[in-house]
């Protein structure tokens, strides 16, 4: 339908749908809708394809189409009494896409998809594309049809329709798009919304012993549209480039900046090299330190150039117990020793921020009981989502599992109003800071429709991102907000990330340009390395290249300090050293890729400021390489100042 609509592009992107090779499948799908009888024993995915409708008017216009349904016909042939009206159009360059639901039928529609593409031929065969993820800090996956076949899920799907590999956003993904390289053209597909909510970027191939090969790019909406109810859904995005994957960051990072993104840092975070994330009290009740050793703990950090603690499990319970309650445990010194601390680390120079969890509610809490359980997140059949957590010290019961979590809706003001009591009770007792774990990804769709958000399941992160920007004020200059995952509108606001998701740890497939180039000044850390484990290096290489910060978190957290590991110690005091060597270009620098062929195993970033540039240099092999006549050994990291 899109063939027949010629655009006059003057402004990036360059290209309109007919640059490309294309072919889409014929009798292929546009949209497709998915309804919900939400009766016991009945269809609660009934699909609806567009190929199947008859649309009762199609007006087109200059640089405009739009097709109306009056009614919908399922897949078993029932009709519904639900209008919808997509519309495509011409502006800032790319095609437009916006849908009107309105549902007077006696079903709710669950979920959209739309704008929805079945690919025979991009613009090449489809073993030779390319598919570009903001999966984490990035992936690219080469051939994505073959890679969605290993999406198949033998029994859970309906995999003989369509098999689909599904990323969730915010979550998975850190921003709202994906794109797809074919031969010398790239294809972008966004949502440019400025409402924060929740979506999914959809990939699926035909089902296996089909005699034709398709691809399917497709964005998910949940509007959850109840008998009686309209929405518009608007503001997704097609555009095509005829460079690479850049052009298509560069697009949205334009709309991020008019839209929402106003970053305010505080000059103070850049002198934070990592953190030691040290655990007081674990999840099964051994307590590993007191308040009186963290200044100890502390000067054993900074003597490898980490300056700050990241301290878990502070509070009497225990890591991962008793959330939302946080008071100072008498066991660990009671609250005046754990102030004392505080100050004994700031006189020292060092930061110290106390642990919340933003997410998570122990279902063993008077408050859950009480008050908490109103709270909650609930799913399609209004039950609670439950979190089970399996930490165990060196016997076998606890690996069964140990503690049970509700999740906290930041769509009821209790909980909102919860957790910046909780801010406020770190402030007091001399936090430089707040950490709120996991209030980076959203893991749920909540359908308590007694909350604030009502019937809008997907809108609970506008009320998220609305608390960060609540508690941030809260904080002077010298205080410092985190929270765990990486997500574009949150990291806004965050003055660090706890780095967690695809690409902040080293993996083969990681592709961490991605973020970085989108959003380069975001502090985040690396994760996952507990001790000198096999590669523990290349981690930190990975790490340092890549301009990330130190987690350091030695046997989960359990251990005295990094003392313990003492040949990562000293190579992460190396690389600190040279990382605050050019400190300005890490922290206020534009990142991208390298502007030179690097020999084989070798990687590298580069970052530009004012009018100077340095690369980082990554000899990720087995024997010494030169680059830019500088001498580079195995397995070792450098910089070099470009001209």
């Amino acid at each position: 339908m899109m063939k027949n609509i010629k655009f006059d592009f003057g402004t990036k992107p360059v290209l309109t749908i007919e640059d490309f090779d294309l072919k889409l499948r014929k009798n292929g799908d546009f949209w497709r809708a998915h309804l919900d009888y939400q009766k016991e024993g009945m269809n609660h995915e009934l699909g609806i394809y567009s190929h199947q409708q008859n649309p009762c008017e199609i007006i087109k216009e200059r640089n405009e189409i739009t097709i109306i349904y009056d009614s919908l016909i399922a897949e078993d042939k029932s009709q519904h009494n639900i209008k919808i009206s997509f519309k495509i159009s011409q502006a800032d360059g790319a095609l437009h896409f916006s849908a009107n639901m309105v549902n007077n039928s006696n079903v709710r529609l669950n979920e959209l998809q739309y704008p929805f593409f079945e690919f025979n031929q991009i613009n090449g065969p489809l073993s030779c594309d390319e598919l570009i993820t903001p999966d984490g800090l990035g992936k690219k996956i080469i051939n994505p049809h073959q890679n969605t076949a290993c999406a198949h899920t033998e029994y859970m799907a309906a995999d003989y329709k369509n098999i689909w590999n599904v990323f969730s956003y915010p979550g998975q993904f850190s921003m709202p798009w994906m794109g797809v390289h074919s031969k010398d053209k790239y294809l972008y597909f966004g949502c440019h919304s400025k409402k924060w909510r929740m979506l999914s970027f959809v990939n699926g191939i035909e089902p296996r012993g089909a005699e034709e090969e398709y691809f399917i790019c497709a964005i998910s909406s949940y509007p959850a549209l109840r008998p009686g109810e309209s929405i518009v859904y608007d503001d997704f995005i097609l555009a095509g480039f005829d460079t690479d994957w850049r052009e298509g960051v560069d697009f949205y990072r334009l709309w991020a900046d008019r839209a929402w993104n106003k970053p305010a840092p505080k000059a103070g975070i850049k002198n934070i090299m990592g953190w030691q994330r040290i655990i007081l009290k674990h999840q099964y009740g051994e307590i590993f330190h007191t308040y009186d050793e963290l200044p100890k703990i502390y000067k054993e950090g900074a003597k490898y150039g980490i300056n700050m603690i990241l301290l878990f499990a502070w509070w009497k319970e225990g890591m991962d117990n008793g959330y939302p309650n946080y008071e100072p445990d008498p066991a660990l010194g009671g609250a005046e020793k754990l102030k004392e601390a505080i100050r004994e680390i700031n006189a020292l120079g060092g930061i110290v921020i106390l642990y919340a969890n933003g997410h998570l509610i122990d279902v063993a809490t008077d408050y859950y009981k009480n008050e908490g359980i109103k709270y909650t997140m609930k799913d399609i059949e209004l039950n609670e989502y439950r979190e089970f957590y399996k930490f165990s010290n060196n016997g076998t019961l606890l690996k069964s599992g140990h503690k049970t979590f509700a999740a906290g809706c930041y769509g009821t003001k209790e909980w909102r109003k919860k957790l910046v009591e909780i801010e406020k009770k770190h402030l007091a007792l001399g936090s430089n800071g707040t950490f709120f774990d996991q209030i980076g990804i959203c893991f749920n769709f909540c359908f308590d429709d007694t909350h604030e958000h009502g019937n809008r399941i997907d809108e609970e992160p506008d009320f998220r991102l609305e608390t960060v920007k609540q508690m941030k004020e809260i904080l002077n200059d010298n205080e410092y907000f985190g929270t765990e995952w990486t997500v574009d509108r949150l990291s806004a606001q965050m003055d660090f990330i706890h780095g967690c998701g695809f690409g902040q740890f080293f993996s083969e497939d990681a592709y961490p340009y991605i973020f970085r180039y989108a959003f380069p000044n975001v502090l985040i850390s690396n994760r996952f390395i507990h001790d000198e484990k096999q590669g523990w290096k290349r981690h930190l290489n990975y790490t340092f290249t890549f301009g990330l910060i130190f987690d350091v978190s030695i046997y989960r957290g359990r251990a005295d300090s990094i003392n313990v590991v003492p040949k990562y110690a000293a190579y992460v005091k190396n690389l600190i050293g040279l990382r605050k060597n050019y400190i300005e270009f890490f922290t206020n620098g534009k990142f991208n890729l390298p502007n030179i062929l690097l020999p084989d195993g070798v990687k590298g970033a580069e970052y530009s400021l004012a009018e100077k540039k340095i690369m980082t240099v990554w000899n990720d092999s087995d024997k010494a390489v030169e680059v830019c006549g500088k001498t580079i050994p195995a397995q070792n990291v450098d910089v070099i100042e470009l001209r």
